[in-house]
């Protein structure tokens, strides 16, 4: 951003302030961006170099945003349901189709994913791990492992 001509500024988080937050600021052609980190600053940047607005008003980066057609968040989230969709589906076919590997394919990616926690990863993450390992949702592995198969993983 300093190569490209933003002036650049930080603000120490006040003492009295609890949260101790710290702001990042950059400025140029009469716009100033505030982020609470260099990165969500650098993210505000780009947007307003994509955006180009001629003046500084409210909800700028709006400008080009056409709300005829879906948005590219609302896309993403579209693919990415109908992936994770497609993933379940696929999953309980091989529990039709070979149970055995449907059964190992699980056990290995909770074994995977438990011999992290044992080497001191963090437990909090383990049940996400087995269930990102598998490319299925969190709420599948939970029902899942209600399977009479793996009534030993359930402690």
């Amino acid at each position: 951003m300093n190569r490209r001509g933003y002036s650049l500024e930080a603000e120490c988080p006040d003492d009295e302030d609890d949260e101790g937050l710290s702001m990042w600021f950059a400025a140029k052609d009469g716009f100033t961006f505030a982020a609470d980190n260099p990165i969500e600053l650098l993210g505000l940047v780009t947007v307003y170099e994509d955006v180009q607005p001629k003046e500084d008003q409210p909800y700028w980066w709006r400008e080009k945003t056409d709300w005829s057609r879906p948005t590219l968040g609302e896309q993403l989230l579209d693919q990415a349901i109908a992936v994770e969709e497609a993933r379940v589906a696929e999953f309980a076919a091989l529990r039709q189709s070979d149970p055995r590997a449907w059964e190992a394919e699980v056990r290995a990616a909770v074994a995977e994913v438990w011999d992290g926690v044992l080497n001191e990863r963090f437990w909090v993450h383990a049940f996400y791990d087995a269930a990102s390992t598998l490319r299925i949702p969190r709420k599948e592995l939970r029902h899942v492992l209600e399977d009479p198969h793996f009534a030993d993983l359930r402690g």
